[in-house]
């Protein structure tokens, strides 16, 4: 069996051998140790390993630093942080610079290799990407008809790298171990009789537009990321969501160069309305 290479960075030997335990008898086999940045860096360089993990506390930078000087050496380099801090901050920073998940000291051997195992299988991201657009398309039909008591009259999607508005536009982004986007793109015709059907009433407001389809938006989001926080069960590998942003205009183009999205389009007896998913990477 070929085994997976991993590099330990950390000045500490206790933490050294406690990740070499718990490496032991698995597919994973340590293939260096460094005691510092520069020389992780150094080894990093000359192992090409397939994994490393990350103390924050080097005794010549910070960890974190490390790991971007590791990512540019090699933008799809498979990180995670094994380290005795463990907070909020350095999760969005990590996750910022392209860490795949954070363990915090005493680490047990059964999280570790669950860990791992989980950012391997992640290399063929795009497929379990795609399989993550199933639970949005199924939160988005379902809502439709729950909230609004309308049929869905078919379901067509496509991937796509630009985005162009029709309207109104929600976005709501994808943070954690995975990064990415959902937005729901309807005209402002559509938006004016879906917030009828949401709030059942013949008249509504602008803002009540706003409101009702960013929270429909939210809910959407919400759901679906629950249903796939559910498969990925590890805690370390949660999706969480950001608070929704609004954009008004017909033809805004959105374009991320590092992402290929999909655009579900459910077409109802009021209108068409266009969801799309994407995520960046491999994380």
């Amino acid at each position: 069996m070929i085994k997976i290479r991993v590099l330990i960075v950390d000045d500490s030997p206790f933490s050294q051998r406690l990740i070499k335990d718990a490496l032991k008898e698995s597919k994973y086999e340590v293939c260096g140790c460094a005691g510092t940045g520069s020389d992780g860096i150094r080894q990093y360089r000359e192992l090409q390993p397939d994994l490393v993990t990350m103390d924050l506390t080097l005794p010549d930078m910070d960890g974190l630093e490390c790991c971007r000087e590791l990512l540019t050496i090699d933008p799809a380099g498979k990180i995670v942080v094994v380290s005795a801090m463990k907070d909020e901050a350095i999760i969005n920073r990590g996750t910022a610079i392209g860490v795949k998940a954070f363990f915090q000291k005493p680490v047990k051997s059964e999280a570790l290799l669950l860990g791992f195992e989980q950012i391997i299988s992640q290399q063929g991201n795009e497929a379990g990407q795609q399989h993550f657009l199933e639970y949005f398309i199924a939160a988005f039909t379902k809502n439709i008809k729950d909230m609004t008591g309308m049929d869905v009259l078919s379901v067509d999607h496509s991937k796509i790298q630009t985005v162009v508005s029709h309207g109104l536009g929600v976005i709501i982004g994808i943070t954690g171990s995975q990064q990415g986007r959902i937005m729901l793109d309807v005209s402002m015709d559509v938006a004016q009789e879906f917030t009828k059907k949401l709030l059942g009433t013949d008249v509504v407001a602008d803002e009540d537009i706003f409101n009702s389809i960013s929270e429909f938006t939210n809910i959407i989001a919400g759901h679906s990321i629950s249903e796939i926080n559910n498969v990925l069960k590890a805690k370390e590998f949660e999706i969480r969501l950001t608070p929704p942003s609004i954009i008004i205009g017909e033809s805004i183009a959105i374009i991320n160069p590092k992402m290929t999205s999909n655009t579900v389009t459910a077409k109802t007896a009021i209108g068409p309305l266009h969801m799309n998913v994407g995520f960046v990477g491999g994380k």
